[in-house]
């Protein structure tokens, strides 16, 4: 009988110990507040990881950063109807897949496709020229430093920066 009543006794600390890690929890979920999502991600704040980029890092004044607004907005604009246009040009381009077609073709879908983001590159490099010529002599090696740390993040994209591209047929 006292064999019973032990091992009674350990069941009932472990399920009152249980009980309380349980009650714990839920407090814990229930009152604490969850982390508010980073600025560079918000959708509404498209551009502000770049903005502060400028402000902080660079030294843009508010004048400054007004024309950078200016500039991204006509900057986007631009591009935005070439990223359409290159999205459309490589559904063509693997369209071919199903079809026997020359090598000619092939090669004339792969060559409208870099002439696509040939176009989208010189506009944003154009686009970071006007920028820089919005700063003062003083800011221009911070810029470029931060022009830097952008393009390597554009070229990142998608992937993670210390891997090469995932091969997207291989499981």
């Amino acid at each position: 009988m006292k064999e019973t009543f032990a091992r009674n006794k350990i069941l009932s600390l472990l399920l009152v110990f249980l009980l309380l890690t349980n009650i714990g929890m839920l407090v814990f979920f229930v009152y604490t507040k969850p982390e508010p999502p980073k600025k560079g991600n918000d959708k509404d704040n498209k551009g502000g990881e770049m903005l502060q980029l400028l402000e902080k890092q660079v030294g843009f004044t508010p004048e400054q950063l007004a024309k950078y607004k200016s500039l991204k907005e006509v900057h986007w604009n631009t591009v935005k109807p070439y990223f359409g246009e290159m999205r459309t040009a490589k559904d063509n381009f693997f369209k071919l897949i199903s079809t026997a077609v020359p090598d000619s073709v092939i090669n004339a879908a792969a060559d409208t496709i870099a002439a696509k983001q040939k176009k989208i590159d010189v506009t944003t490099f154009r686009y970071f020229q006007e920028l820089r010529a919005v700063c003062t002599p003083q800011q221009q090696p911070a810029f470029d430093s931060v022009v830097s740390q952008v393009v390597k993040k554009m070229n990142a994209m998608g992937r993670n920066r210390n891997q090469p591209p995932k091969d997207s047929v291989k499981q």
